[in-house]
């Protein structure tokens, strides 16, 4: 029963090899027709003035010489051919017609045999890549982190590692990355400044693109990337992922341990002309599909005035505060929240137990960097109007370079859960409670990805 299955398969991929192969030599089948016609229109011209004139009772007209000219190539099944030229030019092209009789067969063939051989090596690097994929895929396996006993997938994988450990080329390696949308190649040199030297180090990110969080939750894939719907209070957002190293990896992470909707930007529709959607230009009508699904998601998630949309992005400048909060305009007037005392009370707490915890030090409307204006994410999403917003710029060497990152990411969900979470959803984190267990157990679960 197996031998038979195996041979049914076998059969099945031949006949798919044969329509692919077609399919992709079709155009070139085309060409070969239109060549043969056009030649075949000339020669049968050329034969029709010399034999008219030597049997003219024989070749009365051009339409019967056409006919001859293309019965030649089948061998004249209906005798519509059975006169022969008498002229040196009329043998000459009955000539030329056999050898081109020959060639009718002779080329297709070929082309097809070649079509046919591409798609088999076509299918075996595919074979390939996906072997490559599912190496790549297990050095994401989840790995338990001491201090907090959570499993948590890697930020990113050395390609040059894994190339060594795997043993697989590196040209194998960015192949694969280019080929499955799990994956994307970044450079750890882009997350320093020129002043600390960086060397070029490819790694590559996985991407959260399961279909289930580990607490059961679905992640909805879109079109800018994914969305994550806890029915919390808390929406994070993180518009930079899909082109600044580990911080997708860290928006998720924070979503996850602080039981937070996440909004995370995976994708770009034109890498050579990357749209901005944490500064957003432009009129509303004018933006494109991905940002206007964006900022709708956003929107329905944060739709009361009692949500906070946490914007989080990374930055390689390099003041002495690691997290910087921002929330004022220019006129240092409050542009983006509600509730002004709320978030001062949560940075107080955050900016006094990270430095006392983790040596990570916090400032708030750093003139290092540029306020929110009218065009920020935050601010269009209904930020200081319709819900509270503010941003949170991560220097590198706390989301890429640290070591402790779980830890502090725990740390960082706990304190912003613990003052924007609405009450009803806070039992569900109550140390000790039958309810939090639940959901630390899924956090430690065994498995490859972020889960």
């Amino acid at each position: 029963m197996h031998t038979l299955k195996q041979s049914l398969e076998i059969i099945l991929k031949s006949f798919v090899f044969f329509g692919r192969a077609f399919k992709n030599s079709k155009k070139d089948f085309w060409i070969s027709i239109q060549v043969l016609f056009w030649v075949s229109l000339f020669l049968s011209l050329i034969f029709y003035f010399v034999e008219h004139s030597a049997q003219p009772e024989k070749y009365t007209n051009y339409f019967r010489v056409f006919i001859w000219t293309i019965v030649q190539y089948i061998g004249d099944p209906g005798h519509f051919a059975e006169d022969v030229p008498v002229t040196f030019v009329g043998r000459l092209i009955a000539t030329f017609l056999g050898i081109m009789k020959i060639l009718i067969y002779s080329v297709p063939a070929g082309l097809f045999a070649k079509a046919y051989w591409q798609i088999q090596k076509e299918d075996e690097r595919q074979e390939k890549l996906y072997k490559c994929r599912e190496k790549i895929l297990k050095s994401f396996k989840r790995v338990r982190n001491p201090e907090t006993g959570y499993r948590v997938a890697p930020r990113n994988v050395s390609l040059a590692s894994l190339a060594v450990k795997k043993s697989m080329t590196e040209n194998d390696i960015i192949e694969t990355v280019s080929r499955f949308d799990e994956f994307r190649l970044r450079n750890i040199a882009d997350t320093q400044t020129r002043s600390e030297h960086p060397q070029n180090r490819l790694v590559i990110e996985l991407l959260p693109l399961d279909k289930k969080t580990v607490d059961g939750y679905d992640i909805v894939r879109t079109t800018y990337g994914i969305k994550i719907n806890r029915q919390s209070n808390v929406t994070i957002v993180a518009p930079t992922a899909d082109n600044e190293n580990s911080i997708g990896n860290f928006a998720y992470y924070l979503a996850q341990f602080g039981g937070f909707n996440l909004v995370s930007r995976l994708f770009v529709t034109d890498i050579d002309d990357r749209t901005s959607f944490i500064t957003i230009e432009g009129k509303e009508e004018d933006w494109e599909a991905p940002l206007k699904d964006f900022v709708q998601n956003l929107k329905e998630l944060s739709a009361s005035k009692e949500s906070w949309n946490i914007v989080v992005s990374a930055t390689k400048k390099a003041p002495e505060a690691q997290v910087h909060f921002a929330h004022k305009n220019k006129a240092d007037q409050s542009m983006t929240t509600l509730d002004e005392d709320g978030l001062l009370k949560l940075y107080e707490e955050f900016s006094s137990k990270m430095q006392e915890k983790h040596e990570i030090l916090s400032d708030m409307d750093s003139k290092e960097f540029l306020p929110l204006g009218k065009k920020n994410i935050g601010v269009i999403a209904g930020g200081g109007s319709s819900n509270n917003a503010f941003s949170m710029r991560m220097s590198y060497s706390l989301i890429t370079w640290t070591d402790r990152w779980i830890p502090i990411i725990v740390e960082m969900a706990e304190i912003l859960r613990n003052h924007l979470e609405k009450p009803d959803r806070q039992h569900i984190f109550v140390k000790d409670s039958e309810t939090r267990q639940k959901i630390e157990s899924c956090w430690k679960q065994k498995g490859k990805g972020f889960g």
